[in-house]
């Protein structure tokens, strides 16, 4: 980790791609400056970062930066300097965070996928539903603008940060407004690098009690993600998995099921019995006979137990009913 790094970018109205694009730098020193100016003002000196301004590397404002940088792999949704910023400097980053470098590749994509995309589409004015949409000559122009406006999320990261501009009747100080927002993106930043990095932990977790499942039934012994990896898991024990058990965050043990598709969250492999829906306490342990029974959820996707032994009892059950 560098001791001290100097950026510069665009004054003015700031926005999610250089707010993000500074919180990125800033892991990689200890101490930074950010100075905000014009066109006029941006450093000739090698030893300052220049993004979203001066027409370098890291901006895309024009036509000729935009042919050069390109579009984000597989898609239509160009660069702007949040992402321009990850792709050049995300070894560097992610090393000063103590990333495992078998996972750097991972969490580059993982990142740009979740956090940069939409980022760098909605600063370059892209909706990659309505581009996509266009490319369908069976769906009218009436049905799109339907999709569109069904689909239609009002409040994005982007329109977050925008929020901490000052308002125009206000005399707060732009610099301080935008250091404030570029504190925000910072933590929402390393909780994301942080939350992929213990997506690639569990994943590591999952798949040994994947090889330790039997009877349909995964136990674990501390919570861990584990959805996603059952899912895209190659180990045919993995799709014979109906149920898993876990200790709960609230106390006690879940017994979650399965789902029959990663994408429907309303069917499952094998449903907990319809009979113990929405029960809780004594009434569902009149119904199911387990004496630690705690509750059933009322779709029926988990149900809880006192015990993991009483999990167990549950999930063996479900294994038999239904």
């Amino acid at each position: 980790m560098q001791e001290h790094l100097r950026f510069f970018t665009h004054d003015g109205i700031f926005h999610a791609d250089e707010v993000f694009a500074t919180a990125m730098l800033s892991q990689m020193c200890r101490t930074y400056e950010v100075v905000r100016g014009g066109d006029e003002q941006v450093p000739s000196d090698p030893d300052w970062i220049v993004y979203d301004i001066g027409g370098g590397e890291l901006d895309h404002h024009t036509p000729e930066n935009k042919e050069r940088n390109g579009f984000h792999p597989e898609t239509q949704i160009p660069y702007a300097s949040c992402g321009l910023v990850w792709r050049k400097y995300y070894e560097q980053i992610l090393t000063d965070l103590d990333c495992p470098q078998r996972y750097q590749d991972l969490v580059y994509q993982r990142l740009e996928t979740s956090l940069v995309l939409g980022i760098d589409a909605e600063d370059n004015g892209v909706d990659p539903l309505r581009s996509a949409l266009q490319t369908l000559p069976a769906v009218s122009a009436q049905q799109q603008e339907e999709v569109l406006r069904q689909s239609y999320i009002g409040f994005t990261v982007s329109k977050v940060i925008r929020d901490f501009n000052p308002p125009w009747n206000s005399s707060r100080d732009n610099q301080e407004a935008f250091e404030d927002a570029v504190s925000f993106a910072q933590d929402i930043l390393l909780n994301r690098i942080d939350s992929i990095i213990s997506g690639l932990d569990a994943r590591d977790y999952i798949q040994q009690r994947i090889s330790y499942s039997s009877g349909h039934i995964m136990i674990l012994d501390q919570f861990a993600p584990w959805e996603s990896t059952v899912y895209a898991s190659h180990d045919p024990k993995a799709a014979d998995i109906w149920y898993v058990i876990y200790p709960a965050l609230r106390g006690g043990w879940n017994v979650q099921a399965a789902l029959l598709d990663s994408h429907d969250r309303t069917h499952y492999r094998h449903p907990l019995p319809s009979a113990w829906y929405g029960l809780r306490g004594q009434e569902l342990t009149a119904v199911c006979g387990v004496e630690g029974a705690l509750f059933c959820h009322v779709s029926g996707f988990l149900c809880g137990a006192k015990t993991e032994a009483d999990a167990l009892q549950m999930a063996s059950l479900a294994c038999r009913g239904n």
